[in-house]
């Protein structure tokens, strides 16, 4: 069995949602083309801005509804009129021959249309794209739309999601679309499309020549990029290799030398006098006891565990404590009152780059006193460190 693709990501294809941005979703499934799409929507409207959907695939009952359910409060937004929802007989684009240069020139109308018209005003433009399918729309068309379109967005401020379905368009379409947009969300992803040719290379007479250096620039860059990771797949190997060593040596000098102490404490004559066994006890209790400090000192190096129950601060103030013991170096950490955890890999990465700088500092910076600045807002979580050398602060 499969386990079904996680949508919940296509919402990412919101994020930055900027003017001047052209992306595509390309889609299988109505499913997929709502968790996409309709999260992209709900964005610009939250934005307080006019926004056109062009349904075709869809009725336009289809998609008020779909959008109530996630949220957003549809009759407010088309009783203000900043949600439009139309089909191409409504945007007059409904000719029978699907013309670029007409539906092009229908944006920028609704772009920069004075006064209270109906599609006036419009910042966000959503297609089903099935609609251009009637209109005989052949791959070369649909391209040359595409790539145009691109030098809109550019020129104007105004942002377009182009959907297509693929099982209603041919791979030579969906090829063209992909070479066409910078930005697609297909399945269960967002991203930056490697494949993407920029309007002014697509459209030049030299496109072939341009297209060949772009080609093999991205087999460069691609190359690289594999030497990069191989390169930090090596040395993640080398630095978890040094952890080992760092923890087998611990474990035989210090854990193993008391082992080896308390054992020998241990072995006694059956004739040894009651006192005698009684001294015996008493110091194997004390290196018991200071075998647990080590191996809780071990635990905490490897993983503490208030980053798991209690969160990043307690975890860190834990840290600072420890640390000043160990090294004398004190440690003043500025923060905002800040309570919240944050997700647990952003807490571990977090809690590690701290250490890991304070552990630099020990080594190399020779001072005495460090300082962290720890600032949370709603979606950012800053760490900074700065340090004070011995020189600059008189003996306690």
């Amino acid at each position: 069995m499969h386990a079904e693709p996680d949508l919940s990501r296509l919402a990412q294809l919101a994020d930055g949602l900027n003017l001047h941005e052209h992306r595509c979703l390309i889609y299988d499934t109505q499913e997929e083309q709502f968790a996409a799409a309709l999260p992209y929507l709900s964005a610009s409207l939250d934005r307080r801005e006019k926004c056109l959907y062009v349904a075709d695939e869809n009725t336009a009952a289809a998609v008020l509804d779909a959008l109530q359910r996630g949220g957003t409060d549809v009759d407010r937004h088309l009783r203000t009129g900043a949600l439009i929802i139309s089909d191409k007989q409504q945007t007059y684009l409904g000719h029978g021959r699907f013309d670029p240069d007409r539906w092009i020139g229908f944006m920028s109308q609704a772009i920069h249309e004075p006064g209270s018209g109906r599609f006036s005003g419009v910042k966000s433009i959503l297609g089903e794209m099935t609609w251009a399918l009637g209109e005989g729309a052949t791959p070369e068309i649909l391209v040359e739309y595409e790539a145009k379109l691109n030098q809109f967005v550019r020129d104007h401020e105004v942002r377009v999601l182009c959907q297509y379905n693929r099982n209603r368009f041919s791979p030579e379409s969906i090829l063209g679309v992909i070479r066409t947009h910078p930005v697609i969300a297909y399945g269960a992803i967002v991203s930056k499309n490697p494949y993407y040719v920029p309007p002014d290379e697509f459209l030049a007479p030299n496109q072939a020549s341009r297209e060949v250096d772009r080609l093999l620039s991205n087999i460069l860059k691609w190359q690289n990029s594999l030497d990069q990771l191989r390169a930090l797949a090596a040395r993640l190997v080398m630095v978890q290799e040094t952890e080992r060593q760092h923890l087998a040596r611990e474990l035989h000098d210090e854990i193993g030398q008391v082992l080896t102490g308390l054992r020998l404490l241990l072995k006694v004559n059956g004739d040894s006098p009651a006192v005698a066994l009684k001294t015996r006890l008493e110091q194997a209790r004390t290196i018991v006891e200071d075998l647990l400090e080590k191996v809780q000192g071990l635990s905490f190096d490897l993983r503490p565990a208030d980053l798991d129950h209690l969160g990043l601060l307690p975890a860190l103030l834990a840290l600072y404590e420890r640390y000043t013991a160990q090294t004398g170096i004190l440690v003043d950490f500025k923060r905002q009152r800040s309570e919240r955890r944050f997700a647990p890999q952003i807490e571990t990465v977090a809690y590690r780059i701290v250490q890991e700088a304070l552990t630099n500092t020990a080594r190399h910076s020779g001072v005495r006193r460090v300082t962290v600045h720890f600032q949370a807002d709603s979606d950012m979580l800053r760490l900074n460190r700065s340090s004070s050398r011995l020189r600059q602060f008189p003996p306690f």
